[in-house]
């Protein structure tokens, strides 16, 4: 029976990892893309697609962010405002942006 229960979780994580998939070619986002929008949406962020549209012209504009504070100071910026934007509660947009950055940091297997 535990042989029957692994495999029904891993058709589960697969029909999941197929309808991510499915979601993020609908709405035409690369993944670095749908992970902010998944974030945004997971923390209930009103407008999480225009949010992430906004993130993700923020990341494009600051390619060197994984290599210079510079950059890392001024992308954090711009994502605060992004989601300060859709959020009124000051201390949400700071815990949210902090997330956001613990998990790209962990993505990008940075030591910051």
């Amino acid at each position: 029976e535990s042989t029957q229960e692994a495999l029904d979780e891993l058709i589960a994580l697969l029909e999941r990892n197929e309808q991510r998939k499915r979601e993020q070619a609908e709405k035409g986002f690369d993944g670095l893309t749908y992970f902010v929008y998944r974030t945004l949406l997971d923390a209930k962020l009103g407008n999480a697609e225009a949010a992430a549209k906004k993130i993700k012209s923020a990341f494009v504009a600051h390619p060197n962010w994984t290599v210079s504070e510079a950059e890392l100071r001024e992308l954090r910026k711009q994502v605060t405002f992004a989601i300060a934007a859709e959020l009124d509660d000051l201390d949400q947009v700071a815990a949210l942006v902090a997330q956001l950055f613990d998990l790209l940091v962990k993505a990008y297997k940075l030591d910051r």
